[in-house]
């Protein structure tokens, strides 16, 4: 999420590489943007026009994006974008099925952002795991908070400002794995990495990721003679 005081051109570059890397389908791919309203129009200008000129095609060739990992899972892709259209969802760019431009065959799908959504919107609240960006819009910093604990995943979230207060305040109050702060894939080896939620339970890294490997034994002794 990215409150008034953020950096605009950081909030969509971080957007940006969120869901776009590997196509959307990474665990923790930024799939949801909720933005102050005062932020919505220049953040999703630049946003749109990155996506819009991304070049898909094959992974050898070095492209922006490669392919979607299966026909079937483009299939499903495709069936919530149209869903979104039925729906009258406001399409920025993107919204449908494509090809490798040097060969006109592949699974690919369009980069493709989705603005001005509600919180009960299925784009919202399904998983898509594609190159979706799902956008939402709010005013006051309980209703961010609100919109982002709103869905039954919760493995990854960011939050973008300059109040360092704000930031750890809005952090804890997320229910989410991972939290990191004007960034998006920050961390490493040495930080517990695990979803809430239906993202799922236990940590793997970090010295909490050891838990897994080991089991507790307790042991009572009575002090009766």
């Amino acid at each position: 999420m990215a409150f008034e005081d953020a950096d605009p051109d950081k909030v969509a570059d971080g957007a940006y590489w969120a869901i776009f890397s590997n196509s959307g389908q990474i665990c923790s791919a930024g799939s949801r943007l909720i933005l102050h309203k005062s932020l919505r129009d220049e953040v999703l200008a630049i946003l749109t026009e990155r996506a819009s000129n991304l070049k898909v095609g094959h992974g050898l060739k070095n492209p922006d994006m490669g392919a979607i990992n299966s026909d079937l899972h483009l299939g499903r892709i495709k069936t919530h974008v149209d869903a979104a259209k039925a729906r009258g969802a406001n399409i920025l760019t993107g919204g449908d099925v494509t090809t490798d431009p040097d060969t006109g065959k592949g699974w690919f799908f369009q980069p493709t952002v989705i603005a001005d959504l509600r919180a009960n919107d299925p784009a919202v609240q399904d998983e898509i795991f594609g190159p979706v960006l799902s956008v939402q819009n709010f005013e006051t910093e309980d209703e961010a908070v609100e919109l982002a604990n709103g869905t039954e995943f919760g493995l990854m979230a960011s939050v973008y400002t300059r109040d360092t207060g704000r930031a750890m305040r809005v952090a804890h109050a997320l229910d989410s794995g991972q939290v990191s702060v004007n960034d998006y894939w920050a961390g490493g080896l040495e930080l517990p990495f695990g979803g809430n939620k239906k993202s799922g339970y236990g940590r793997e890294k970090g010295w909490e990721g050891l838990d897994a490997y080991t089991k507790v034994k307790a042991i009572t002794i009575s002090n009766a003679s």
